[in-house]
């Protein structure tokens, strides 16, 4: 028996040994190529870093490209505004030569023999003038009208009152029907709970709106007033007002007549007239700014 356990053990030994050459075996391969992989990454590394500073020398050299293309626009757009800035003196000198020489003509004009001048003044006939005063006493009875605004205030009070006379009956209905129900229902009952809440909170509300209604009516009747006195006074000069409409219509259509016919003329136009306005009408832009003092007349 004891040779055969000898014999046991020696193989148990030799399998032990041969697992733990494998396992050296192993380790060392296992350390080969970790050492293999160790000595590659620097080499990665160096090609990794190496290509970062090619990207970044080529990131500077398109910035300074960049940059001098910039700095050269800059340069053009400056050397552009000098020439435009040069070019716009150069044509408002040309221009204040230029009103020079036609002054210079206008007075030879103005001075030489036979040379007419459109006299914009005259009013042959007194027309002019009539239509004019028809327009300001047209003017004159519009302004003591009351405004639309002003209007829509006074009926706004008015309006106020109204609702809360609205307010305060509903209030009343409410404190009547729950005065039924209280009068008509035993203690303790479920309508009777809720009818004296809305009692008391209609009765309350309804003495507020009794005290506001006061203060309400006395403005009420005041808005009532003025929009009589406003409306009387409208009756009374509706036929001034609608007259003096006409009439700046028919003084729009001759005064523009006359404009027309002196600035298309071959006439001189009064030193006043082209002292304030210049010798041709504005452009159309501006011109659409041009208003009446009675803006609120919108005849053609």
């Amino acid at each position: 028996m004891s040779g055969y356990d000898s014999l046991g053990l020696g193989e148990e030994r030799g399998r032990r040994i041969d697992a733990l050459k494998r396992s050296q075996d192993t380790f060392e391969r296992d350390t080969d190529y970790a050492l293999s992989d160790l000595k590659s990454k620097p080499s990665y590394i160096e090609d990794t870093v190496e290509r970062l500073e090619d990207r970044e020398r080529s990131a500077t050299r398109r910035f300074d490209t960049f940059e001098a293309e910039l700095q050269e626009a800059k340069e053009i757009a400056d050397a552009r505004s000098d020439e435009l800035e040069e070019s716009i003196t150069a044509t408002e000198t040309g221009l204040e030569r230029l009103a020079t020489r036609v002054s210079a003509l206008e007075r030879h004009l103005r001075q030489a023999e036979g040379a007419v001048v459109v006299d914009l003044d005259v009013d042959r006939g007194g027309k002019l003038r009539g239509l004019g005063l028809a327009v300001e006493e047209g003017l004159a009875a519009e302004e003591v009208l009351l405004s639309a605004h002003q209007r829509n205030v006074l009926q706004l009070r008015i309006t106020h009152y109204q609702q809360a006379r609205q307010a305060l009956a509903a209030h009343r209905s409410t404190v009547r029907d729950a005065a039924a129900v209280l009068a008509s229902t035993p203690a303790g009952g479920p309508r009777r709970k809720k009818a004296e809440q809305a009692f008391a909170k209609a009765a309350a509300e309804a003495q507020k709106g009794q005290e506001r209604i006061g203060q309400l009516a006395q403005s009420a009747q005041g808005a009532q007033a003025e929009q009589a006195a406003d409306k009387a006074r409208r009756a009374k000069s509706a036929a001034v007002i609608e007259a003096g409409q006409r009439a700046y219509s028919q003084l729009r259509v001759r005064l523009r007549s006359r404009l027309s016919e002196a600035l298309t003329g071959t006439d001189l136009l009064p030193v006043w007239f082209t002292t304030a306005l210049g010798p041709m009408a504005p452009h159309a832009r501006r011109r659409n700014g041009w208003k009446p003092p009675w803006t609120s007349w919108t005849i053609g």
